[in-house]
């Protein structure tokens, strides 16, 4: 299974919100969705994510 927890600890440190990768355009409001539903994205999104935040794909996602 896989988890987006860590995704959203390290916007919460970072005093963001999933919106914010939206409005950057990082990733799109339908792929919000998907983080918030535990739902699974492309892995070239995570990367996506890690890039914008300078984060280690740890920060991201987690597989329990």
């Amino acid at each position: 299974m896989i988890s987006y927890d860590p995704l959203f600890a390290t916007l919460e440190e970072k005093k963001g919100k999933l919106i914010d990768l939206v409005n950057a355009k990082v990733i799109s409001k339908p792929t919000a969705a998907k983080f918030r539903k535990g739902e699974s994205v492309q892995l070239s999104t995570i990367a996506g994510i890690c890039k914008y935040l300078n984060v280690p794909i740890e920060k991201v996602v987690r597989i329990e």
